[in-house]
């Protein structure tokens, strides 16, 4: 292996930055036969997908979908995901991915705010939109995939949605429409979540040169080679599309992605396809180093394995165990990434790296002044390079402008810097949690709970987990008169949370810490951390559903 990137074989289009499209269309031409992609080993190569993108373009403006419009994704991980996401950057459409665990208000809220016009949807999760479709709207169609698991048939389809088949989007033929319009410059990508703090999450608006850049940051980071192969358990509706789709195809590389994360299968799958690299959440680096030593080990074919956070206690020993470099960075979906640990840069433990070329990164105090080298403050970032992070929040301009404080973006999150520029992330001062890999807005958790008849008062903290990141605690205060039967409450918590918002601990109380205006004091809930009352879902053999 050769140090350093590839060059790239594609150009910017005059006046239009970076596309998607382009990049693909670029590479389609150089390497037809390849896999871009397998998923769930089904091989997807670079010729088919931009096809099948192109037929999908045609037919989604056959469909009404313009310039513009909103189209959420809300399906796993298959071949019709990443389709109809390259099909809809050619038309110049924006994809809304969601998180597949999401039903009610969390997805009626996405939809709402995205103004969404049509979704697509697996089979086993459109009773889901169905029963919010009278919600939104703007939706005025539905793409069904039928995917492996069972539909459960209990909600009919409402009379004013269109639904359709998705194998529908082979049927636009192999050349784009004449009267597919230019794509305007830097045009929008994606719409991706990110938690909210005081509210509902929040839509990032990611235009694909957005995007094409941080690929390109994480080509860097990694040293990917043209034939190099990536594996990515991860779930595309989050920003690791960017590592695991776009990665590969600017580097002319292939991509091999799962639909489900299997811990005892995953060296098995990196064997397999003779991965150099493999790209994870923190929780499931954590879950993989649980497994019992295996003599191959050390026989593994990885360069590198690219995961964050990495517990800064075994960050070495991993490195040993595997005989392979780990490579973290910082970020988030608004700017991603902030800070890089290359594969041939010196580490040092519990750091993430320094800054990315692209972004300034500062440590600020209450005052938004600059802290002294080794004190913890606020991050804060700006970029040096225009369309290198988020064009704003969708609809919430506002939010987006008060997020820019004296014109730096303000990360919400706590970290520092050493004497020789290496960043360690302390902490983060927003009000959000994070569960194996998953951001989860305590605002969304509370007022999903507060619909419970027997629920008063609830708040939500993150309290630590024995891998890493958070497990999620609720405090609840019964109404007057009531009573709350914690197992039959956590029936209903499966049935409007996200499985992986549904809370580990429990505990009831009389009153909520607040002050003198009222608000809840969480930092001391958090404080008081787990207490020998609470209720532990693990300890007691409840099961969630997902």
């Amino acid at each position: 292996m050769t140090g350093g990137s590839p060059a790239p074989l594609w150009q910017p289009t005059p006046g239009n930055g970076l596309t998607i499209p382009g990049v693909l269309d670029a590479q389609a031409a150089a390497r037809p036969a390849q896999p871009l992609l397998v998923i769930d080993d089904v091989p997807l190569t670079y010729s088919e997908l931009a096809a099948r993108s192109i037929s999908a373009a045609n037919v989604l403006r056959g469909l009404g979908i313009e310039p513009g419009d909103r189209v959420a994704i809300f399906m796993g991980t298959s071949p019709e995901w990443v389709t109809l996401w390259v099909g809809l950057c050619r038309l110049g459409a924006v994809a809304v991915p969601i998180n597949t665990a999401y039903r009610g208000d969390f997805l009626a809220n996405q939809l709402k705010d995205s103004q969404t016009k049509m979704v697509a949807v697996d089979r086993s999760l459109a009773d889901r939109v169905f029963v919010i479709a009278g919600d939104v709207p703007t939706l005025c169609a539905v793409l069904v995939r039928d995917d492996d698991k069972p539909a459960t048939g209990a909600v009919g389809k409402p009379s004013h949605l269109e639904v359709l088949p998705i194998a529908r989007l082979r049927d636009g033929g192999s050349s784009l429409d004449a009267g597919v319009p230019a794509l305007p410059p830097f045009p929008l990508g994606a719409i991706f979540s990110t938690s909210g703090t005081t509210g509902r999450s929040k839509g990032v608006l990611a235009t694909q040169q957005y995007l094409l850049r941080a690929a390109q940051a994480m080509i860097d980071l990694w040293q990917l080679q043209p034939g190099e192969v990536v594996h990515g358990p991860l779930p595309l509706f989050h920003l690791s599309a960017v590592g695991t789709v776009l990665g590969p195809m600017l580097a002319g590389g292939t991509g091999i992605l799962d639909s489900t994360f299997s811990v005892s299968a995953t060296w098995d799958r990196v064997r397999r396809y003779e991965a150099s690299g493999i790209a994870l959440a923190g929780a499931m680096l954590s879950m993989l180093w649980n497994l019992p030593p295996d003599p191959r080990d050390r026989e593994l074919p990885l360069r590198f394995i690219s995961a964050a956070p990495v517990p800064r206690e075994s960050f070495e020993a991993m490195e040993e165990r595997w005989d392979c470099h780990i490579v973290t960075c910082y970020g988030m979906s608004e700017a991603f990434p902030l800070v890089v640990a290359g594969i041939d840069e010196a580490k040092r433990t519990g750091s993430s790296g320094r800054p990315n070329p692209d972004f300034d990164v500062l440590i600020v105090d209450a005052q938004d002044e600059r802290v002294p080298v080794g004190e913890v403050g606020e991050i804060v970032c700006r970029p040096r390079r225009s369309h290198v992070m988020f064009e704003g929040y969708d609809g919430r301009d506002r939010e987006t402008v008060e997020q820019f404080r004296n014109l730096w973006f303000h990360t919400g999150d706590m970290g520092r810097f050493d004497e020789d520029g290496y960043f360690y992330f302390a902490d983060r001062k927003k009000d959000a949690m994070r569960r194996r890999g998953e951001n989860i807005s305590s605002f969304e958790v509370e007022q999903a709970l507060l619909r419970h008849p027997a629920v008063a008062e609830v708040a939500a903290v993150g309290v630590p987990s024995e891998l890493g990141e958070d497990d999620v605690m609720v405090y609840l205060v019964a109404e007057a008169g009531q009573s709350i039967e914690i197992e039959p409450f956590m029936d209903y918590c499966c049935d409007h949370l996200p499985y992986f918002a549904v809370p580990r601990y429990i505990e009831v109380t009389t009153e909520l810490p607040k002050n003198a205006v009222g608000r809840v004091l969480k930092h001391e809930l958090r404080a008081r951390g787990v207490s020998p009352s609470a209720w532990d879902r693990e300890s007691a053999g409840y099961a969630v559903r997902r």
